[in-house]
């Protein structure tokens, strides 16, 4: 009987230790942060070797090229549709169409509406972003 109690405790407490929310519920709120501020945002929820393949020349770019693209914008902002979500432990994959809206330190605007793959991984109790894929399909 101890033994079974024990195995029992043992197998909920392995259980609490890899508990995690599922990506298509914390959605809006990470999108939500995003657009608050995106630069701070893919600072602090992009894991140090995120890879981007970028959606206007198709290269395979790192985290340094995402920060750099926000050192001559004030704000981006980004709307998702057709959004689906695909979890499997701890590995999620988002997929969709994605319109950003960039303005420039001199106030012009650029839309860029893409097709995307956003992979996560459930890292230190937070979905981190490890690899983005955009496609081309409208840019303003």
């Amino acid at each position: 009987m101890k033994t079974i109690l024990l195995f029992i405790a043992l197998s909920l407490t392995s259980a609490a230790s890899f508990a995690q929310t599922q990506l298509v519920d914390e959605y809006p709120a990470i999108m939500k942060a995003r657009n608050a501020d995106a630069k701070a945002f893919f600072e602090a929820r992009s894991t140090p070797d995120m890879v981007f393949i970028a959606g206007h020349n198709g290269s395979v770019q790192n985290k340094d090229y995402v920060m750099g693209l926000f050192k001559n914008q004030k704000s981006q902002t980004a709307e998702m549709a057709d959004l689906k979500i695909q979890q499997a432990g701890d590995l999620a994959v988002a997929t969709g169409i994605s319109t950003i809206t960039a303005i420039g330190l001199d106030g012009k605007t650029g839309t860029y509406k893409d097709a995307f793959t956003y992979t996560f991984r459930w890292m230190t109790g937070v979905w981190m972003l490890t690899n983005m894929h955009h496609t081309k399909m409208e840019y303003k």
